[in-house]
């Protein structure tokens, strides 16, 4: 038993260590994506935001809204920006939450944005991000410690 929790702690030591480096690729891509999209190339900014935007970044989320609904660097697509606005809104931010609402009455087929607003929360949402790290973490911790034996299936 002393022997998992010492693995465990180690593991979250490892992790916390690992943080700071994962934070700023992230802001490196992040300052990466911006600077294309200042100089006007839109499609390259756009793919670095959509990457970014997947993995949480609620700037990148808003901002792939915006190149959605303006045509920069993809094609106008008012239900798409409906649905990456409902991503960058989640933390509440009173901004994103009155462009969100804004988009959803700029669209033509409310019903369709939406399915598609709850298709990108359930692979991008803030829940779904948490749930995804969860598993890799004890994935990662019962691999260490001796939990998974041959298969993976018992891992998870």
């Amino acid at each position: 038993m002393l022997k998992i929790i010492v693995t465990f702690v180690c593991c979250m030591l490892l992790f916390a260590l690992q943080a700071p480096v994962v934070l700023a690729d992230w802001k490196d891509d992040q300052a990466q994506a911006d600077q294309l999209y200042e100089a006007g190339e839109f499609s390259k900014a756009f793919k670095k935001y959509v990457k970014l935007g997947k993995m949480g970044v609620s700037h990148s989320q808003d901002r792939v809204s915006h190149m959605y609904e303006n045509g920069e660097g993809t094609k106008v697509n008012l239900e798409e920006a409906y649905a990456w606005s409902v991503l960058a809104a989640q933390r509440g931010a009173k901004e994103k939450v009155a462009r969100r609402d804004s988009l959803l009455e700029k669209t033509s087929d409310k019903a369709k944005a939406e399915k598609k607003a709850k298709k990108l929360m359930s692979k991008y949402g803030r829940a779904a991000l948490q749930k995804k790290a969860d598993s890799k973490a004890k994935l990662k911790h019962n691999t260490k410690s001796g939990g998974c034996t041959g298969s993976k299936l018992g891992c998870r």
